[in-house]
């Protein structure tokens, strides 16, 4: 039988770890963004302070993700912060997918 503190266990670090993941996204994005001289059109900029916003969003989630696994394991493990820990993780997973997508075909693709 796997405990729910196993779980949570393996949750806070996969979180962690995605959220350096994105971090690595987000420089990305930021030393292309700061390739262009600065005297280019916003509308040429937009789309990377766009991107680069919504990969700081996706680390925030992160946080927030091992913020309350953390929380869970040092209350005790309340049975509410358990579904919560779950359900950010796979938020977590969803938009961690998606940004890394986004950020990638800006780099590769534009």
């Amino acid at each position: 039988m796997i405990e729910p503190k196993d779980v949570v266990i393996a949750i806070l670090g996969s979180s962690a770890a995605l959220a350096g993941f994105e971090l690595v996204f987000l420089g990305i994005i930021i030393a292309a963004y700061q390739s262009y001289p600065g005297s280019v059109p916003e509308q040429v900029v937009q789309p990377y302070r766009l991107t680069g916003t919504a990969l700081l969003g996706t680390f925030a989630v992160s946080l927030v993700t091992v913020a309350i696994s953390l929380l869970w394991l040092s209350s005790g493990g309340p049975t509410g912060l358990y579904g919560w820990t779950i359900g950010l993780f796979a938020v977590q997973l969803v938009v961690v997918f998606v940004s890394a997508t986004w950020a990638t075909r800006m780099v590769l693709w534009r």
